[in-house]
């Protein structure tokens, strides 16, 4: 319903508006009915119309001070004014502030409701255009933000952007933080990516009106939608790295606390290192990655720091787990790769790489051959399937790469294989 303010002197005119029109049936409900314009201006103050039906000449304060008023605040209410005969002179000053439209006071109930059933259409019309240009914004905000939290460009690109976008940064001291969920399943359905994408806006909702509230001049925050799931990244003016894990923390607990009084959902938040410059920024993201991924290292409110957690085996090891819990699942599909497996632990590619090396001493590619491998050799052995039915079922669909990957792995052939080790 569209809200509709109706100024005039003349009750018997003003009144007569209110209830004679059938205005409900237009979309449109009259929020009140001024007798002059400087009751009308209070009322558009507190009424926000989105229609002013308003006479020209009032007491006090006229129709065309009023509309110049709605202008001057910025306001977006149509304004469609009444005329007397001898009132088309203002014609000219009405369309200077930008009226939408002028109509005899005497005109029929249906031309009145018609015009002002256009004008609510005008306004429709351009809202839609200023929420596009707005999400549009706000999309390239986000943008701008998760290339900083993935290191694409650089401090030039940076700086041109920031300035494109009006986005200014506090001071040099940077830092990141992820978001875990937790028992979401309730909220999503099997192949539906639109519900996870749903719950996603809510919380970056919820958190941009928690940082609303909780950011000040030396600490910013900025919500990131970025990896499928929703980051907060931090900027101080000042360089002390403990008053920047202070005030993490006292904006990571608010925002916690917020998502799980008003979504019911219980999160857990890593937050990365501080450090000089956007440069870090990737890093201190890296590290709130693998801080979000350590459950039972977190305190007791949800936040656990990557410091706690680097020297760590036990947190490590955990990642790994993930990673070759996820290959045994999956080493059929022949298109399994490190960036696959990585996006599952929410960390870089480079990141399960390093983590193999030095706990495997092997890199992740041998490590699935060694696992596709180990599978073949095991159903050589126990079942009657045929080279190529192995191969198919292990991921490799070419049985000639299959064969000579395997006498290359184990110095014999499938076959060989087999005869040997069948008792």
């Amino acid at each position: 319903m569209y809200k509709l303010l109706i100024a005039d002197d003349d009750e018997w005119i003003r009144e007569g508006m209110r209830r004679s029109i059938p205005w409900e049936e237009g979309g449109i409900r009259v929020v009140g009915a001024a007798k002059d314009g400087q009751e009308a201006w209070d009322l558009i103050q507190q009424a926000k119309p989105d229609i002013l039906l308003s006479d020209i000449r009032m007491p006090f304060m006229d129709g065309l001070q009023l509309a110049g008023l709605v202008k001057a605040h910025g306001l977006d209410t149509k304004v469609v004014f009444l005329t007397g005969y001898d009132d088309f002179s203002y014609a000219k000053q009405a369309i200077g502030l930008q009226a939408f439209d002028y109509i005899l006071k005497y005109e029929d109930n249906a031309k009145v409701l018609k015009a002002v059933r256009q004008a609510c259409d005008k306004l429709e019309e351009e809202r839609a255009v200023v929420e596009k240009d707005r999400k549009g914004h706000g999309l390239m905000v986000n943008k701008f933000y998760s290339d900083l939290i993935s290191g694409a460009g650089n401090e030039a690109t940076v700086e041109r952007d920031s300035k494109l976008l009006d986005i200014s940064f506090c001071g040099s001291l940077f830092g990141a933080a992820a978001i875990r969920m937790d028992g979401v399943e309730r909220f999503l359905k099997p192949n539906k990516s639109e519900d996870l994408e749903l719950l996603l806006f809510s919380i970056k909702n919820v958190c941009t009106e928690v940082l609303a509230l909780q950011v000040n001049g030396e600490c910013q925050a900025q919500v990131v939608h970025y990896n499928h799931r929703i980051n907060l990244l931090f900027n101080l003016g000042l360089t002390d790295a403990e008053r920047f894990r202070v005030e993490a923390k006292r904006i990571s607990l608010a925002v916690l606390s917020a998502i799980e009084q008003f979504l019911k959902i219980k999160v857990q938040i890593g937050i990365g290192s501080p450090g000089e410059g956007i440069k870090h920024i990737p890093f201190s993201y890296e590290e709130a990655l693998i801080a979000s991924q350590m459950k039972g290292m977190a305190n007791e409110q949800g936040i656990i720091f990557y410091e706690q957690v680097k020297h760590s085996n036990n947190s490590h090891q955990a990642i790994l787990k993930k990673v070759t819990d996820y290959i045994a699942a999956h080493f059929h599909n022949e298109n399994l790769d490190l960036k696959e497996v990585a996006e599952t632990v929410h960390i870089t590619p480079s990141y399960v790489s390093t983590l193999f090396k030095k706990y495997n001493d092997i890199n992740f590619s041998e490590y699935v051959i060694r696992v596709r491998m180990d599978k073949a050799m095991e159903l050589l052995v126990h079942t009657d399937l045929k080279a190529y039915e192995i191969a198919e079922s292990i991921g490799y669909p070419n049985t000639q790469y299959f064969s000579a990957l395997f006498k290359k792995y184990t110095g014999l052939t499938p076959m060989e294989y087999r005869q040997q080790h069948r008792k």
